[in-house]
């Protein structure tokens, strides 16, 4: 059975024309009509002016978890769900797919959705058991009009056709040993990533801290300070908070700068971003295979409170980093080198210096691709770097 949805403002929901149809019914030729034929809309608003837009062939619902990863350690952990009813009239229940070794509660998820378009939220508890397997957790609707297993995305901008496109309604689970000490850390808005979302999964606290208000008393109760990709290059606010920064640094805070690039729109000269100088190259490692060689073993960031080894540097996406650090000042202390195929080894993706009594770490490792993607070994490696220096007293 499929609905032909055809997208209206709700404000027009009365001209609304849903066709039902049974395949049982519908002839060849007229089924290869419906599939290759582009039906559209066309409609006047009262601000835009003239609209069109496509008719849709929807599924009877969407099926929206609110994240896409979850790493598991320390027990039960919970995922929410909506249902987003694209029929009146939604009735049925919402089950769950299992990755092996994974457990949840047998409650059944009943969905009864009286309008289209409004949602239902529902909570699942899944229990890693010993020997559970990463994998996706995946959601299915099934009810009278039908069944779902997908999440409905629309584009919708004045200048553009809309369109809508489906991502299959799963969450990837992740059983990971993983440590962390900081438990509220400060996050610092650069162009845009999910950093802030993995150092929630990893059990701490994110608030977002805006340059141009805070004070030095304001951003000391974070245990870090994580400063989000290319913020130097964007965030004007920096220009005059980086020494507030340093001197949290000094004070006994962790400070992790995420890449930035050497270009005209720096906030900054890259001289001046850390306690000490270093220069900004356009040095990169692209094949994420690229086996990691460690500097310095033993340094804590390496081994505390989580052991890196090279296993945590298997399954990477795309590349290993970018933008590394170049003519080091003396202070700093590079962690990895790597190197693309017939290339000289980098080692400036991952720096750091003791200052004062706290720690500041720059790092052109791509974890804006790693912690979206739920590369384990990434988070454990995230961890060490936002745990303070404090924590290899713990080793």
């Amino acid at each position: 059975m499929l609905r032909w949805d055809i997208g209206l403002p709700r404000t027009l929901n009365k001209m609304r024309t849903e066709l039902l149809l049974n395949h049982d019914h519908v002839g060849h030729s007229d089924r290869s009509l419906l599939s290759n034929s582009e039906v559209t809309y066309k409609w006047v608003d009262r601000v835009d002016g003239e609209r069109i837009r496509p008719v849709y062939v929807t599924p009877v619902a969407s099926l929206i978890p609110k994240t896409d990863v979850l790493i598991a350690y320390g027990g039960p952990q919970q995922v929410v769900v909506e249902v987003e009813a694209l029929t009146d009239s939604l009735t049925g229940q919402l089950n769950v797919v299992l990755p092996e070794g994974w457990a949840t509660t047998k409650d059944l998820k009943v969905v009864n959705i009286a309008k289209r378009n409004a949602r239902q939220s529902f909570t699942f508890q899944l229990t890693p058991m010993e020997g559970a397997k990463a994998g996706p957790v995946k959601f299915e609707f099934t009810g009278p009009k039908g069944k779902a297993d997908r999440t409905l995305h629309e584009i919708d901008y004045p200048h553009i056709m809309p369109q809508i496109y489906y991502t299959p309604a799963e969450v990837k689970l992740i059983p990971l040993d993983v440590k962390t000490t900081a438990k509220t850390v400060g996050y610092i808005k650069g162009a845009g990533d999910d950093a802030p979302q993995a150092i929630e999964l990893l059990g701490a606290t994110v608030e977002m801290v805006e340059p141009s208000t805070a004070t030095l008393e304001s951003i000391s109760k974070y245990d870090a300070i994580v400063v989000g990709i290319r913020a130097y290059n964007n965030n004007q606010g920096l220009k005059h908070f980086n020494p507030m920064l340093m001197k949290y640094a000094e004070n006994g805070g962790t400070v992790v700068v995420q890449y930035t690039t050497r270009t005209n729109d720096m906030v900054l000269p890259d001289s001046l971003i850390g306690p000490y100088p270093f220069k900004l190259t356009r040095d990169r490692v692209t094949v994420e295979e690229a086996p990691p060689t460690f500097l310095q073993r033993d340094h804590p960031l390496l081994n505390v409170p989580n052991k890196i080894t090279s296993a945590d540097f298997d399954g990477w996406v795309q590349e290993r980093g970018l933008y590394f650090c170049g003519s080091l000042d003396e202070h700093y202390t590079p962690l990895i080198a790597w190197n693309d195929p017939g290339e000289q080894p980098l080692n400036g993706g991952l720096i750091t210096c003791d200052y004062g009594k706290g720690r500041y770490v720059y790092t052109g490792i791509s974890f804006f691709r790693q912690l979206p993607a739920g590369v384990p070994g990434a988070y454990r490696l995230f961890a060490n770097l936002i745990s303070g220096p404090e924590s290899a007293n713990e080793k």
